[in-house]
């Protein structure tokens, strides 16, 4: 079974690949598993349950996606503040240019949780804390909750792991997305702790394929089409 909740994007959405750098920020085109699934553990937090009690099976939960029906990916300049080569002398920061992509949606967003192996009681949690989520993604891309509902599978519009058999058309974009691995600890994904996390341990980087088509392209955009099921 999947539980499945409908957001409403109200800004634009911008998330950086794992891979890109700070001068050079492209976009994911929809949240990674790993901002989501750190985003239920804030909103835990928020509600005053202590993150580190539902750790274990948050980090375990598949998560999918169906993007909105269109997508724009505007391309921007943006002033940035970085470290000098030489910081003995000068300035703690300097000024200077990076480049940033924003997406702009049109139509709603859906998460999709499965919850085969949860308890009740862990479902339960689950849906109020996926009503909680504000933003997802850089801070500012907001969305509302609009709608829950339980699936006893998902359609060809939701997004799908390499190697499982899909009913996507030749027209989809891959995206590498991180999630938590199975072995990381609450330690390790934590803001306020000092163990540092392994890639490969603690983050992992997934093959993703979004049903999304490339409907037009130039230096200033990039349109994506989501077909309807």
């Amino acid at each position: 079974m999947w539980l499945v909740t409908t957001y409403s994007p109200n800004a634009l959405f911008s998330l950086r690949t794992s891979s890109s750098t700070s001068s050079g920020g492209k976009t994911n085109l929809v949240p990674t598993m790993y901002s989501v699934k750190m985003a239920l553990l804030d909103a835990a937090f928020r509600k005053g349950i202590e993150g580190r009690e539902i750790f274990s099976w948050i980090r375990d939960l598949d998560i999918r996606f169906e993007p909105p029906k269109q997508a724009i990916v505007n391309n921007s300049f943006v002033k940035i503040q970085t470290e000098p080569k030489d910081k003995k002398a000068g300035p703690a920061f300097i000024s200077s240019v990076g480049f940033r992509e924003y997406v702009f949606f049109e139509g709603e967003l859906a998460i999709a949780i499965q919850t085969r192996e949860l308890a009740e009681q862990q479902v339960s949690l689950l849906k109020e804390l996926l009503l909680h989520l504000h933003y997802l993604g850089k801070r500012g891309s907001f969305l509302q909750a609009v709608g829950q509902e339980v699936c006893e599978k998902l359609g060809q519009t939701f997004s799908a792991l390499l190697g499982e058999p899909t009913a996507f058309s030749e027209c989809v974009v891959m995206q590498y997305l991180d999630d938590m691995g199975p072995k990381a600890t609450f330690e390790s994904i934590s803001s306020f702790d000092g163990t540092s996390a392994k890639m490969g341990r603690d983050r992992v980087m997934k093959t993703v394929f979004i049903p999304y088509h490339q409907k037009r392209a130039s230096r200033d955009f990039t349109w994506y089409t989501r077909e309807e099921s």
